[in-house]
């Protein structure tokens, strides 16, 4: 009884953390993308965030060898974790508000049964859960609506929200391939996740130089305290914090369980948005966050256990 409840107490810690940290990472990347491209912000903070993670480990003296396989592992899984779900995430935020990129990633338990479902031999969605996901499918299409009323001098508001999509996509493959193929080196778990950080980091950081970022995208005369701090907390929470925690769900709990932090994260995003950055929340929106947001709660309420 006291070990099932410590296991409890463990996991709401975790789900927690991951609430807290990429609830506000949204606002991190909006003001970061102000001085420096979508992949050399992410690129930057995960790499960091992985190179003190493991600093911590090798001047303690708990680094254990790493060999070629950890380190193939950690870049094929950082290409989904990182590369696509935080570099295609900070590209798309540069055409929509942090609040509606908070909502839209909300999607990604709907993904995550569909795609648990075709591929991963998870149990087909029952009637309830095709509910949920018409209706937040309505909800997104909304939400692309107001944002493109909000922004009518924007070219292609609906360009971000393909590419903030294409984040959860990659965030939900990679989730799944970790579940199917976990790690067995026998490498700490901290140590595992400072490493993929750390190859998904330099991952991005050299997609940033092939687009040329580095030439156009980089105005550190913008830089201020703000900023600063933000990116900061990006590294130290939005990074390390965040993926140790959600590794750690992965490994310990439902993959539902571990993916139900989006039922907060977009209300967290969406007040930051609204009190730090003065963004327009709109009842259209509103309404479009009901619907994305409580499709989420009723596909995982009725999902299957397993």
């Amino acid at each position: 009884m006291s070990s099932h409840f410590s296991l409890k107490l463990q996991v709401f810690l975790h789900l927690f953390l991951v609430y807290i940290s990429w609830g506000t990472t949204y606002l991190g990347f909006s003001l970061t993308l102000q001085v420096m491209g979508p992949f050399f912000a992410c690129g930057s903070r995960m790499a960091l965030g992985g190179l003190l993670l493991c600093c911590v480990f090798f001047f303690t003296g708990k680094w254990q060898k790493v060999t070629l396989r950890d380190i193939g592992y950690a870049a094929f899984f950082g290409l989904f974790l990182v590369v696509a779900a935080s570099g295609f995430l900070s590209y798309g935020q540069q055409f929509v508000s942090s609040g509606t990129a908070s909502v839209i990633t909300g999607s990604t338990p709907i993904s995550m049964i569909l795609a648990g479902w075709l591929f991963a031999g998870e149990e087909r969605p029952n009637a309830v859960q095709i509910l949920g996901l018409l209706g937040g499918s309505c909800g997104l299409v909304l939400l692309a609506m107001e944002q493109s009323a909000l922004q009518p001098e924007a070219a292609t508001p609906l360009f971000g929200v393909f590419w903030i999509l294409a984040a959860t996509f990659g965030w939900v493959a990679g989730s799944l391939l970790m579940r199917k193929f976990p790690h067995t080196s026998g490498l700490p778990e901290l140590q595992d996740c400072g490493l993929l950080l750390l190859m998904g980091g330099l991952e991005c950081l050299a997609l940033g130089l092939l687009l040329g970022e580095h030439e156009t995208s980089l105005h550190f005369d913008r830089l201020h305290t703000g900023i600063v701090l933000a990116f900061t907390w990006m590294v130290i929470g939005g990074a390390i914090i965040a993926y140790s925690s959600y590794f750690w769900l992965l490994r310990h709990v439902s993959i539902t369980v571990a993916v139900s932090y989006e039922y907060v994260v977009p209300i967290i995003a969406l007040s930051l948005g609204a009190w730090l950055l003065h963004e327009e929340v709109t009842r259209g929106m509103i309404l479009a966050s009901c619907l994305a947001v409580g499709s989420v709660f009723l596909v995982l309420m009725h999902s299957h256990n397993r």
